[in-house]
């Protein structure tokens, strides 16, 4: 029998969301370890996380620093030495600093597993801090500072950070060149040795069993978990428009947002769905009429951002300078639309938005992300499969009493650059 290729495959409605089994167990000195098994390829991934992100930080950038510094030598090795060790063996080494977490992670090949660990280890007990490979580190992010201090959406993306939650918060707080500068050795060692301390260690791939009670040994024997309650103030700015004008320049940036309601809030589905409706894919109202319909950008987006202490929703574009008052008005125009959702949009949304969460268990790597950010942020094992299907059964009813609550044009602030 042919296929006709004229005509589409029969819509199937999925709302299936199964993340494998994964093995938890925690270690002597309080450090959880999470074990992802079930994959068919001959590859090793390690993640070590570690409570040492912004939130942390005694000062600025100091978390981004002793990071990305653990690879640039080690007591037994230089960072040439280091680079060179993990590519003749295939293997890689991927460093994060984010806002609450920071973490190191191992990429290799199952039967050279043995080879590179006993390295990777050493690159997070046993860094040096040399002060020749610190001042290239600044050297290097000065440079990318002056270069993305030009570009108005970078400064944008900065402002309205500082409108949300303060130049002080490790959310709002973005760094300068002065603060850049001071930052020392001795700051770094420090920070190593109070706050990069392993939290969880998230172990994907084919492993033997002694390799799982090397790991295991190895990890029970690091500094016990440091246990923090960081605290600051909550902070509160009046909502507004404020325009930063850039000379020389012939685009705006522009970003809108507001501080919001986090994960574990009954309406935090609901918000999601709004949000995509409006901006959160290609087909999202905010495109349709911004790029499609009044030719006023390439592209402009929505996103909730949702942190471990609090969530932000944005909406950024770029526009021409001569368009940014008609851009404005357009995207509250929307905004206000809100209350008047259209079905059909709206049923495309919410198949594209379950779709899209299905597509991100595609890879045992994707799989391990959704795993991970569960165990960090202390969500129910099955907070997914949950969301997808609060996301497929919500009203249009109930979808519009949400976005009246939470996408009210008055409590929204507004920034611009250009």
């Amino acid at each position: 029998m042919m296929l006709d290729r004229t005509a589409a495959p029969p819509f199937v409605r999925s709302t299936s969301f199964n993340l494998p089994p994964v093995l938890r167990t925690k270690l002597s000195n309080g450090l959880r370890v999470i074990q992802l098994e079930n994959i068919q390829q001959d590859i090793v991934k390690l993640e070590v996380v570690f409570e040492a992100g912004k939130w942390f930080e005694p000062k600025a950038e100091v978390s981004n620093f002793t990071l990305q510094m653990l690879e640039k030598g080690t007591m037994s090795m230089t960072s040439v030495q280091l680079a060179e060790f993990f590519d003749r063996y295939g293997a890689h080494i991927e460093i994060g600093s984010s806002s609450d977490f920071a973490s190191i992670s191992l990429y290799a090949l199952s039967k050279y597993f043995n080879k590179v660990y006993p390295v990777f280890i050493e690159l997070f007990t046993k860094p040096t801090f040399t002060d020749d490979e610190l001042a290239q580190m600044k050297d290097q992010f000065l440079q990318g500072l002056k270069v993305k201090n030009e570009k108005t959406s970078y400064l944008a993306s900065k402002a309205i950070r500082k409108q949300l939650f303060g130049s002080s918060h490790p959310y709002g707080h973005t760094t300068e060149e002065n603060e850049v500068i001071q930052i020392s050795r001795e700051d770094l060692v420090s920070f190593f040795n109070t706050r990069v301390h392993p939290t969880h260690l998230f172990i994907l791939g084919r492993l033997n069993q002694v390799d799982i009670n090397t790991i295991g040994s190895d990890f029970s024997q690091l500094p016990a978990v440091v246990q923090e309650n960081a605290l600051f103030e909550d902070f509160s700015a009046k909502p507004g428009n404020r325009h930063i004008d850039k000379e020389g320049s012939v685009q705006t940036s522009i970003r809108i947002g507001k501080k919001t309601i986090h994960r574990t809030h009954p309406d935090f589905a609901g918000l999601q769905l709004v949000n995509y409706y409006l901006g959160g894919f290609f087909g999202s109202r905010l495109m349709k009429n911004l790029r499609e319909e009044k030719g006023l950008t390439y592209g402009i987006s929505s996103s909730v951002h949702p942190f471990r202490h609090d969530c932000a929703l944005l909406i950024g574009t770029d526009v021409n300078k001569e368009n940014r008052a008609l851009a404005i008005d357009e995207i509250f125009g929307e905004i206000r639309n809100l209350k008047s959702i259209d079905e059909n949009e709206l049923e495309l949304a919410r198949r594209h938005f379950i779709g899209s969460l299905q597509g991100e268990i595609a890879s045992p790597f994707s799989i391990l992300n959704k795993v991970k950010n569960i165990e960090l942020h202390n969500l129910s094992p099955t907070y997914y499969s949950n969301l997808i299907e609060k996301l497929d059964a919500i009203s249009k009813d109930e979808l519009q009493s949400v976005a009246s609550r939470y996408f009210d044009e008055g409590t929204f602030h507004t920034i611009s650059v250009g």
